[in-house]
């Protein structure tokens, strides 16, 4: 990056929340169910392998038709861990399982790096975006949380009509801020959602790779949202 920046936005969901239980939890208690033991580091490290694997293909999601994807991101994860049991009934019971965890409120945390981060930026005062591929369940989330208050652009992709990596999402959310995109970083978790997509918007990004699976990609990148500050 050469430009100094005068806007800092961010993808939500694997950004600065995720889900507790976390997917790997979820996909640990129903294989042991259905009597399989395996340890939960090895089913963490084989879904961050699926992420990384159909990452492309997640760009192409748009939050109504992703039965198959999810099937194939499944199975995928079921012959990595030796699952030798139905396939279609493990993804039905895991289906079940986060139907009744997503939607809900409580089922959401913020990482532990980034309110920290957020605080220092706000102090900086730096203008503070997050743009979601997301419903209004974002909206609450963040409000539950108490992270609202450091945003003053919050874009939903169900809100406006498009989803990332669509580069209007984010020149939307940089027209509301009222900055320029060249001026503005965005740090998101997905390359082919948020990296691609941003740079179509013409803005900086920096991709953050909690579990380490993208060091083939051609972007900046860091494990915790704490490593941000040497670049701003």
């Amino acid at each position: 990056m050469t430009e100094e920046m005068d806007a800092v936005m961010f993808d939500l969901g694997g950004t600065l929340i995720d889900l507790e239980p976390t997917k790997d939890v979820v996909f640990h208690r129903v294989l042991l169910r259905h009597g399989h033991r395996v340890p939960l580091a090895d089913v963490a490290r084989i879904i961050a392998e699926a992420e990384r694997k159909y990452d492309a293909e997640s760009a192409d999601l748009d939050g109504v038709h992703e039965d198959n994807f999810w099937a194939k991101f499944d199975k995928f994860v079921l012959e990595r861990v030796g699952f030798k049991g139905d396939f279609a009934k493990f993804a039905k019971e895991v289906s079940v399982e986060f139907e009744g965890i997503v939607p809900r409120v409580e089922s959401w945390a913020e990482h532990q790096d980034a309110r920290p981060l957020l605080e220092d930026l706000k102090a900086r005062e730096f203008k503070l975006g997050v743009i979601s591929n997301a419903t209004d369940l974002a909206r609450r989330v963040m409000d539950q949380l108490g992270l609202s208050e450091y945003f003053g652009t919050i874009v939903i992709s169900d809100e406006v009509g498009f989803r990332k990596p669509d580069g209007r999402i984010f020149q939307l959310a940089a027209s509301l801020a009222k900055v320029a995109p060249n001026r503005t970083l965005y740090v998101g978790d997905r390359y082919a959602v948020d990296v691609v997509g941003a740079r179509k918007a013409g803005m900086n990004s920096i991709l953050i790779d909690r579990a380490g699976i993208y060091s083939d990609v051609d972007c900046l990148r860091i494990r915790s949202l704490r490593e941000l500050r040497r670049f701003l």
